[in-house]
């Protein structure tokens, strides 16, 4: 396995916020979604294992604070994910993300992304002018990456490269963090467009049904399962699945991440539930 699928498996599954499950079985009980919190907690950490094939091979860490862009007022959310010593010897790469959302419109105003494999570093860097409908994207240093999905440039040829956004336009890592601040209904299917490579993807957030999961050594909690529906699944992945678990309390905290890849089973599980 290499840690080069995390990119997108980072953004995607961790934008979300923080948690994660082990061993959980789900329990026929009638659960409500409750209404979200209204805002984030700055200075909220939330610290995952990744797991592959059931084996701890790094862990995420993500963070949520203030900040300020174009004078404007922001939540800066970050994910950083590192693998751990033993898997360091087969493959030493790290990422770190940054998106920083408005704290009024809940819209993406810059988002940056850090790859480095051994000593080589890759930088990628998107400005989102939401009047003007564009994004400035940038991006330098090493060009290499692992192509996962066998439908790339199939899509690629059928999405073109465009600096034009639609209204409402989140990042990859944007976009799941607003799923903690919106009313939710059960089986409900959310739209939201995409900007991730220089090309829009229109895409549905699915919801299901909230269930009991127990969760070794931390007990019960009220969960959603909630995965998306677009070929930005497919131009990623290759059709993997990917699915996260978030509280159904306001808090809406992810309590795990899966993803089936080509390399297997990929899990994020929380370390430890903020009270």
């Amino acid at each position: 396995m290499t840690l080069k699928a995390l990119p997108a498996i980072l953004i995607i599954a961790l934008s979300f916020g923080a948690a994660a499950a082990q061993n959980f079985k789900g329990k026929e009980e009638r659960i409500t979604i409750q209404p979200p919190q209204k805002e984030f907690k700055t200075g909220e950490t939330l610290a995952y294992s990744l797991e592959w094939l059931g084996i701890p091979v790094g862990k995420i860490v993500l963070n949520v604070e203030s900040a300020q862009v174009n004078n404007r007022e922001c939540y800066h959310f970050s994910a950083r994910a590192v693998p751990n010593r033993f898997f360091q010897r087969l493959h030493d790469l790290e990422y770190t993300v940054d998106s920083y959302v408005d704290k009024g419109s809940f819209l993406p105003l810059r988002f940056k992304k850090t790859r480095r494999l051994k000593k080589e570093n890759n930088f990628v860097a998107m400005d989102f002018d939401h009047q003007g409908n564009k994004v400035k994207f940038e991006t330098w240093g090493s060009s290499s990456f692992v192509n996962l999905s066998p439908q790339r440039e199939k899509l690629e040829a059928a999405t073109p490269v465009s600096a034009n956004i639609l209204a409402g336009t989140q990042d990859l890592f944007s976009s799941f963090s607003s799923f903690r601040l919106i009313e939710l209904q059960e089986g409900g299917s959310y739209p939201v467009n995409i900007y991730y490579n220089q090309r829009n993807w229109p895409l549905k957030m699915r919801v299901e049904k909230p269930f009991i999961r127990e969760i070794r050594k931390k007990g019960a909690l009220a969960a959603i399962k909630i995965y998306p529906v677009s070929e930005l699944n497919d131009y990623i992945l290759g059709k993997r699945n990917f699915s996260v678990y978030i509280t159904s309390d306001s808090r809406r905290i992810p309590v795990e991440f899966k993803l089936n890849s080509a390399m297997g089973p990929i899990r994020g599980v929380i370390q430890d539930l903020p009270r």
